[in-house]
């Protein structure tokens, strides 16, 4: 089809869906909607309007749901967007209220993705973690949906892109003091982490205990709830000296949190060895 066919049935089909003023670079503004004003592809949606959405019945040309924590608590200030799979950078973005609901109009016809996210600061650190959809499926605008959202620390992700939890990674000196010939294996490492106060999520996790592993990052533990922890490790039963990557002596244990590596990846980095005789 010609390029100005196909750009004159695209706008036509928009401007049908109350969709106008398609500008510079692509961005839109459709004017006022219920939940708010759409300007640079954002919809910045009222905060948690009307009834608590996530027991409701679907409504037409509404995405609606409600956010909690793994305990079933509500989770205020969470950020919802409403991803638009047609047109870039479009989305209808709202946060929840104190209730953990929230309501945004998708009465457009272009199909919707929804994700959500949460921000907390903890212990001088900002967080900003991925929450578990009850349904993962993209939905059409006019048709609505209710997507419900759990914050899970821990569990893999279902968008194929990890786990919801951190990574503990070390580098493990391979040398043996009592026998030079010998080099340790970094799979016989188990790392014990036990929570040095309340998670991110203010309960109180457990600890962990397991045998190390290889990663895509390197040897450690993958999908361990955000938080703060002593940490002790042993080869083969035999104990280790531990550190922070950055630094510092060997101790018989560290009390170390969370560093952020990309947006949503959390890491902690140690260094392990041997007690030199």
């Amino acid at each position: 089809m010609d390029r100005r066919l196909l750009t004159g049935v695209l706008l036509v089909a928009l401007s049908g869906c109350g969709m106008t003023g398609i500008g510079n670079g692509g961005q839109v503004d459709t004017g006022q909607t219920s939940t708010g004003r759409l300007s640079t592809g954002r919809v910045d949606g009222a905060v948690g309007d009307g009834p608590r959405a996530g027991t409701e019945d679907v409504e037409p040309g509404v995405l609606k749901g409600r956010v909690a924590d793994a305990q079933g608590r509500p989770v205020e200030g969470a950020e919802v967007v409403a991803d638009n799979q047609v047109l870039h950078d479009s989305n209808a973005v709202v946060r929840t209220g104190a209730d953990g609901t929230y309501r945004v109009r998708t009465n457009i016809g272009v199909t919707f993705h929804a994700t959500a996210t949460v921000t907390r600061r903890y212990n001088g650190q900002e967080y900003t973690m991925s929450l578990a959809p009850d349904d993962d499926a993209p939905f059409a605008g006019p048709s609505g949906a209710i997507r419900n959202f759990t914050w899970k620390l821990s569990g893999e992700r279902p968008d194929g892109l990890g786990f919801y939890g951190g990574k503990v990674l070390f580098h493990l000196d391979p040398t043996d003091p009592l026998d030079p010939d010998a080099f340790l294996d970094d799979e016989k490492v188990r790392l014990s982490l036990t929570p040095d106060g309340p998670l991110v999520d203010g309960s109180p996790g457990a600890a962990i205990s397991r045998r190390a592993g290889r990663n895509g990052d390197g040897s450690g533990l993958e999908d361990v709830p955000i938080g703060r922890y002593r940490i002790t490790a042993d080869h083969e039963g035999r104990p280790l000296r531990v550190r922070l990557r950055d630094g510092g002596d060997y101790a018989d244990e560290v009390v170390a949190g969370f560093a952020p590596v990309m947006t949503g990846v959390y890491h902690i980095q140690l260094e392990l060895a041997l007690p030199r005789a």
